[in-house]
C-alpha cells in the first residue's frame, strides 16, 4: 500500500499544495495524513525533509487554526522519531520556538500535540534532550501536569515526554525532580479515578528516574508510593499498570538492601506471587517479575525466605519450565549498570527501549535465564530456602534447562542458549551445595546427568552421608550406589575422587559386589 502511494506521488500532493492550502480544514487534514505516512516510513519521512517542505511545517506551527498547529506538530513528531539526523533537521528549522508559544498559549489539543513533538525530539539523542530539556521548559510541563484543567490525555503526553527525558542520565533524571515532577507524578499513581494508561505511565516515569542511582530511588520512595505499587502489582485487569509496578519496585529493590527490605516488608512477595501466575505468557512482563523475585531473595536470608514462602519460587519453576524469551530490546541504553546483591552475585542487567512510553524493565533477558538467576538467588542462603525450593521442583526444572540449553550454548557463545546453560550451571552448583538430604540427589547418581554437575551431586552427597547412618542405608536400597560404579569412567578427577570418598563410607565387599556387577 506504500508503495503504491509513493509511486502515484501521493506525498508531494499532501506536502504541496494541501498542506500549504489556504482553507484551514484541508491543510489541517493534509497535515495529518502526511504525518501519519511518515509515521510509517524514515522514507516517507526523508521525503518530507527532502522535498522543502519542512519549512512550511514549521510555519505551519504559527497558524491561527488550532488543528492546522495541531497537524504541524504530528508531521514534525514522526520525521524527529525517523533518525536522529531528521530529529536535528527539525530543530534547524526552528521548531522550538513555536512549540514554547503552543505550550504557552495553545489549547489543550495543541499543546497535547506540541508535548508529543518535544517527546519525539527529546527521545530522538541525549544530546537533543540536553539541549531542550532546559529548567524553564521541564518546569514548564510539570505545571502543565499540575493545573486541574489539563485532560488525562495532555497529562499522558507529558509524563511520557518526562520518562523520556529522565530515562538518558542520572542528571537528566535529577533535573526532572528539581522541577518538582515528584509530586503531581505521585498524584498520578495514587489516585483513586486516574486513568489506568495515565497511571501506568506515572509508575513507568518514576521507575526511569530510580533507575540510575542509590539517591534518585531513594527519593523515590520518599514519596511513600511503594505500598501502592506493590498494590497496582497484583492488578488484574489492566496488565500495563502491574508490569510498571513490578519495573519499579524492580528499579528500587535493586539499589540498596534497606530499599529491598523496604520493597519486601510493604507486601510485595505475596503481590508478586500472584503478579506471576498472571504473567504466563513468557514476555517482558515475566522477566521483570522473575528479576523481581530474584532481586529481593538477593541480599539476605530473611527477605528470601520471604519470597519462597510466599510462593514466588514455585512461580519461578513455573516460568522455567514454561520458557520463553524476554521482551526485545528496541535500542536504548543500559536502564541502570550491573549492580551486585547483597550475596556478592551480579544482577542480570536491564535495559531501557528508546522512548519514556516504554517500560523500564528488564528486555532482552530470556526467561529462563532469568528464571534460573533468580533460582540461584533464592537458594544461595542455604538450606532453609533451598529445600522448599527443591520440593517445588526446582532441581529437576534447573536440570532440564541445563540439559536443554547445552548444544545452543556449545554452537554460540553469545546466544540466548548460552545465557541459560550459563545461569541453570549456577542455579544448579547453588542448589545442590544448600541441599539438606540426600534423597533430592540420589536420582541424579546416573549415567543420564551430565559429568560436570555429577561431580558436584558427589562432593554434596559425600559429607552427607558421611554424617546419616539412614541416607547410608538409602542410597543402598536405592540404588544409587550401585549406579555410583557405572559412573567412574565418565568423571574428572575431581569427580572420581569424590566417587572414592563415598565408597569408603560403605564396607568394602558392598563395594566390590556393585563394581563387579551385582545387584543388576
Amino acid at each position: 500500500m506504500l508503495e503504491a502511494l509513493m509511486k502515484k506521488d501521493v506525498l508531494a500532493t499532501l506536502c504541496c499544495p494541501l498542506a500549504q492550502d489556504p482553507v484551514p480544514g484541508i491543510q489541517a487534514s493534509a497535515l495529518s495524513s502526511l504525518s501519519k505516512l511518515a509515521g510509517c516510513d524514515p522514507l516517507l519521512s526523508q521525503a518530507v525533509v527532502s522535498c522543502g517542505v519542512l519549512d512550511s511545517v514549521v510555519l505551519s506551527m504559527s497558524h491561527e487554526s488550532s488543528p492546522v498547529q495541531a497537524g504541524a506538530n504530528m508531521v514534525l513528531a514522526a520525521v524527529a522519531g525517523s533518525s536522529v539526523d531528521f530529529a536535528r533537521r527539525v530543530l534547524e528549522a526552528g521548531a522550538m520556538p513555536g512549540i514554547l508559544t503552543q505550550l504557552r498559549v495553545g489549547t489543550p489539543a495543541v499543546k497535547e500535540a506540541a508535548v508529543k513533538n518535544l517527546n519525539s525530539l527529546i527521545g530522538s539523542h541525549g544530546d537533543h534532550a540536553r539541549l531542550i530539556a532546559d529548567e524553564a521548559l521541564l518546569s514548564t510541563l510539570v505545571a502543565m501536569l499540575s493545573a486541574a484543567d489539563s485532560p488525562h490525555s495532555l497529562c499522558k503526553a507529558v509524563v511520557h515526554t518526562l520518562a523520556t527525558t529522565a530515562r538518558y542520565s542520572s542528571e537528566m533524571a535529577a533535573a526532572v525532580i528539581k522541577a518538582n515532577a515528584l509530586p503531581p507524578v505521585s498524584l498520578l499513581v495514587r489516585g483513586g479515578s486516574t486513568p489506568p494508561d495515565l497511571r501506568a505511565a506515572a509508575i513507568n516515569c518514576l521507575a526511569h528516574i530510580a533507575s540510575h542511582s542509590e539517591e534518585l530511588a531513594s527519593q523515590v520512595s520518599a514519596t511513600g508510593l511503594v505500598g501502592p505499587t506493590v498494590g497496582h502489582l497484583a492488578d488484574k485487569m489492566v496488565p500495563k499498570v502491574r508490569r510498571a509496578a513490578a519495573a519499579l519496585l524492580l528499579q528500587l529493590g535493586r539499589k540498596t538492601p534497606p530499599l529491598a527490605a523496604e520493597v519486601c516488608s510493604g507486601g510485595c512477595p505475596a503481590a508478586l506471587a500472584k503478579y506471576l501466575a498472571m504473567e504466563k505468557d513468557g514476555g517482558e512482563g515475566c522477566s521483570t517479575g522473575v528479576t523481581l523475585g530474584g532481586t529481593l531473595a538477593s541480599y539476605s536470608p530473611v527477605t528470601a525466605k520471604a519470597v519462597v514462602d510466599a510462593g514466588v519460587g514455585a512461580e519461578v519453576v513455573a516460568a522455567l519450565r514454561r520458557g520463553g524469551a524476554g521482551g526485545a530490546d528496541a535500542g536504548g541504553g543500559a536502564l541502570g549498570a550491573t549492580g551486585k546483591s547483597g550475596g556478592g552475585t551480579k544482577l542480570l542487567t536491564m535495559k531501557s527501549t528508546a522512548a519514556g512510553g516504554a517500560s523500564a524493565g528488564v528486555t532482552n533477558v530470556p526467561v529462563p535465564a532469568a528464571a534460573a538467576w533468580a533460582l540461584e538467588q533464592m537458594s544461595q542462603h542455604g538450606d532453609e530456602t533451598t529445600m522448599p525450593l527443591i520440593a517445588q521442583g526446582a532441581l529437576t526444572a534447573v536440570l532440564d534447562g541445563y540439559v536443554a540449553s547445552a548444544d545452543g550454548a556449545a554452537g554460540s557463545p553469545d546466544s540466548p542458549d548460552a545465557a541459560i546453560f550459563g545461569r541453570c550451571k549456577a542455579a544448579l552448583k547453588s542448589l545442590i551445595r544448600n541441599c539438606a538430604t540426600t534423597a533430592p540427589l540420589e536420582p541424579l547418581v546416573m549415567d543420564s546427568t551430565p559429568p560436570a554437575i555429577l561431580k558436584h551431586v558427589l562432593r554434596r552427597c559425600e559429607p552427607l552421608l558421611a554424617k546419616d547412618p539412614k541416607a547410608r542405608q538409602q542410597f543402598v536400597t536405592s540404588g544409587g550406589l550401585m549406579r555410583l560404579q557405572e559412573l567412574e569412567g565418565r568423571l574428572c578427577g575431581k569427580g572420581r575422587a569424590y566417587l572414592e570418598a563415598i565408597n569408603k563410607l560403605f564396607p568394602a565387599d558392598v563395594v566390590n559386589y556393585y563394581r563387579q556387577g551385582g545387584g543388576k
